[in-house]
């Protein structure tokens, strides 16, 4: 031994004492050794000093000395301790065992020549002991730690046997899904999950199946989309990875769930598609109105032409007006579907609302005397500027006046 290992002794039969001194003294090690006679001291220079063994006499004279220990631990006292008595007593070994004992000697001649023996022993116990404590209490960190994880996941994340039958449900599963953890325990995950519509639910229910025959085999099925319906009775999508679940033996119990809800991506890719969709319509549209625009042109042309002729009847001239009169509207909409494909650059600035409103109502003018409709326009004073596209502006009030001319087929105000 290397290190000096500091004895407390708590006995008050001096020939004992000095029989385990002899004894040390003979083992070659290096020992320090103090005597007390009482609780208390032994009390006081715990307290005070730091050893690495107690020798504690069962009978002393201010109280037994399982009481002290007892005393020690609720304090946090903590020294490896050896417990002596006048003779065995089991009854007495195993309470003072409880009380966190390292070995238990009688006061006799051989026991304090195998003394030095049980102090080593004593040492390397109570060295293992702390680590194992140590290593419990790292353990239960580390396992805390990680079920707060899982917990608290976002995911929802379950255990099912190979029945289907849930074993364990986390808050991200108590989320998505709305199942409280004492709904769902026990129960298959079929009866609660699956669609109501039987076909739908047999689609699944053979999904399922077939993952799990993969699952059985050790393989772990990753990003599988699958339908699910939420205990409010919301269908929504999720994205599924499940993987085998074993036991100590290394045999598949089960498995282990973890499922995203992907409802809202779903809706949001669905919208890109028709996104993308409406794009490749627009330059449809746009080739579709420029390949109009030029025999549409020819044709206004023509129009204008056979209109000028002095000598048309009244029908020929009612003809040609009402032509040239489907040919703007066809050149509106052909305009509209090429402004549709391929938007102009909103040009902003500050404007007077009232100056758009009436330009608006002026360029309408021709079709509410036709229409014959009468308009009044109330102009509010002192407005604000606005930071606006007037030709945007205009257009949404053109539209909006056009649809009332529209609707007013008997004329009015």
């Amino acid at each position: 031994m290397d290190q000096m290992m500091r004895i407390l002794i708590a006995e008050g039969d001096a020939t004992f004492v000095k029989m385990i001194q002899d004894s040390l003294m003979a083992s070659g090690g290096l020992y320090h050794v103090e005597k007390v006679s009482s609780g208390e001291e032994c009390f006081k220079k715990l307290q005070n000093e730091k050893f690495d063994v107690l020798l504690l006499d069962h009978a002393l004279p201010d109280g037994e000395g399982l009481r002290w220990l007892q005393r020690f631990n609720e304090l946090g006292i903590g020294i490896p301790t050896i417990f002596v008595t006048a003779k065995g007593d089991p009854r007495l070994a195993i309470e003072a065992m409880k009380e966190g004992v390292f070995d238990y000697i009688n006061r006799s001649a051989e026991c304090a020549k195998a003394f030095p023996f049980v102090v080593n022993r004593a040492i390397e116990g109570y060295s293992l002991m702390l680590e194992k404590v140590r290593l419990q209490k790292e353990l239960i960190e580390a396992k805390n730690f990680l079920e707060s994880i899982v917990e608290k996941a976002g995911d929802a994340i379950s255990v099912i046997d190979l029945e289907g039958k849930i074993l364990y449900w986390n808050e991200g599963a108590e989320q998505i899904y709305g199942y409280q953890k004492e709904e769902v325990f026990g129960k298959k995950i079929s009866n609660l999950l699956f669609p109501r519509e039987a076909k739908r639910r047999k689609e699944e229910i053979t999904l399922m199946d077939q993952i799990m025959g993969r699952v059985k085999r050790g393989e772990v099925v990753s990003n599988v989309e699958v339908i699910r319906q939420t205990k409010e009775g919301k269908e929504i999508v999720t994205s599924m990875t499940i993987s085998p679940l074993r036991n100590a033996a290394g045999e598949i119990i089960g498995a282990c769930r973890i499922c995203k809800n992907i409802t809202d991506l779903k809706k949001a890719e669905e919208k890109l598609v028709l996104a993308e969709r409406l794009s490749s319509l627009g330059e449809l549209t746009a080739g579709v109105a420029h390949e109009l625009r030029n025999p549409l042109a020819g044709i206004k042309i023509n129009t204008q032409i056979l209109s000028r002729k002095k000598d048309l009847s009244e029908m020929e001239k009612k003809l040609l007006d009402s032509t040239q009169e489907g040919i703007e509207k066809i050149q509106k909409i052909v305009d509209d579907m090429l402004h549709f494909a391929k938007p102009k650059a909103s040009h902003f600035k500050e404007e007077e609302i009232n100056g758009v409103v009436e330009k608006s109502l002026a360029i309408l003018q021709t079709k509410l005397k036709k229409g014959n409709i009468s308009s009044v326009f109330e102009r509010a004073e002192k407005l604000p500027k606005v930071r606006i596209d007037v030709h945007q502006v205009q257009q949404v009030l053109i539209n909006l006046m056009l649809n009332a001319i529209q609707a007013m087929e008997r004329g009015g105000h």
